[in-house]
């Protein structure tokens, strides 16, 4: 009769000093209250309180987990041991976070709380080893297939054997079978689609471009030399190459200032020099426009190479993605000169005075800009899409 009363009276007791522990008692989250009142006891563990509701906050969840593993056991899926590991684990540390507070004494019962310990080394051992014997014999069945999606399945459950223990049986061996059975091949091409007569040594650079980042989780680059079947191919398709003229742009302004240059005499209406008082003549600033003859200088030469990346399925022939690209190679270069007087340009303009002539460069050096810009672009558009299109 007196334990009927003690949790009839928790509430009463909760709802005047820890709401917010008992609040997460009533919502079933006994984790939480468990947590709010072993922190409390850890300051004072005569909170008589939260001695009570720790008490049955761990009565409960405890109870909670073990009908979870009856249950799972009663079900009888071969999978079911990690999930039971997973929930003697977690009883674990429960178990763990209250077991340095014990003894904790009820005054008003006069009775120390109850707490009955669940033995889970035998039993955590226990599903370790079922959950390992299961993803052993599962991985082992999945890479007979030889099927990629199988191989990775495998890979993956033998990665959890591995966390468990790393020297368990051929785990290592296996992995690698797995990881290569469900890896990607992929070939890198480079097509000119241009239909532009280029000199050799730029075709010979084109050719040349290759990924940086060759291999992800699932996929890895292949050199085209092997006699191999492909899973995947990625293209570069070179669509448009095209070097533009070279362009000289010339602009001619003028800018001009007011300065002083000497002084006026003032004179009377007769045309006699006025004085003033002291006798001294009577004068004023006398200004004159000032200019300068500013010439600008333009040069700029321009080649483009245009193509775009496409993705493949070899199984299918089917272009899984498309991303175009380009490349420019630029050269540009100024001069300003300037004729006149210096004192009539502005400070904005006396900034970009100056330069010095630069021959223009030749085609080819043009086109090899663009190709190690393209190529940047290449680099980087590969890194955004490589991950979610080859590990497919």
């Amino acid at each position: 009769m007196k334990r009927i009363f003690t949790l009839s009276c928790i509430s009463v007791i909760i709802l005047s000093s820890c709401k917010v522990a008992e609040k997460q008692f009533r919502q079933g989250d006994y984790e939480e209250a468990i947590d709010i009142s072993v922190k409390k006891l850890q300051r004072n563990p005569d909170k008589e309180e939260y001695v009570l509701l720790l008490e049955e906050a761990f009565k409960r969840a405890n109870q909670h987990d073990l009908d979870a593993i009856k249950q799972l056991n009663y079900e009888g899926q071969p999978d079911r041991w990690e999930d039971i590991y997973s929930i003697y684990q977690s009883i674990s540390r429960r178990q763990n976070k209250i077991n340095p507070l014990i003894p904790l004494y009820v005054e008003s019962e006069d009775r120390d709380a109850a707490f009955d310990f669940v033995n889970v080394v035998k039993e955590i051992s226990n599903a370790k080893k079922n959950a390992i014997s299961f993803w052993y014999a599962n991985a082992t069945n999945k890479l007979e297939s030889e099927k990629k999606y199988d191989a990775r399945d495998a890979y993956f459950e033998l990665q959890k054997i591995e966390n468990f223990d790393t020297n368990y049986k051929d785990v290592d061996e296996l992995m690698r079978t797995a990881k290569y059975l469900g890896t990607n091949e992929v070939a890198f091409v480079v097509e000119n689609n241009a239909h532009s007569i280029i000199p050799q040594e730029i075709n010979m650079l084109l050719n040349e471009i290759e990924p940086k980042d060759i291999s992800g989780n699932w996929y890895q680059f292949t050199d085209l030399d092997k006699d191999d079947n492909y899973d995947m191919s990625v293209v570069l398709s070179i669509t448009h190459i095209d070097v533009l003229p070279e362009k000289v742009s010339v602009n001619h302004y003028e800018e001009s200032k007011e300065v002083e240059d000497g002084v006026d005499y003032v004179y009377d209406s007769k045309g006699n020099v006025m004085k003033d008082s002291l006798g001294n003549p009577i004068t004023v600033p006398d200004y004159e426009i000032i200019s300068a003859h500013i010439v600008e200088t333009f040069y700029e030469k321009i080649a483009t190479i245009e193509g775009e990346i496409k993705y493949i399925d070899n199984k299918t022939g089917r272009v899984l993605h498309t991303v175009p690209i380009k490349g420019d190679g630029i050269f540009s270069n100024y001069i300003a000169v300037a004729t006149g007087h210096y004192e009539a340009i502005s400070p904005a303009t006396r900034q970009k005075l100056g330069g010095v002539f630069i021959p223009f460069p030749n085609d080819n050096e043009m086109m090899r800009q663009a190709i190690k810009t393209l190529e940047s672009v290449m680099q980087n558009a590969m890194q955004d899409w490589n991950e979610e299109i080859l590990n497919g």
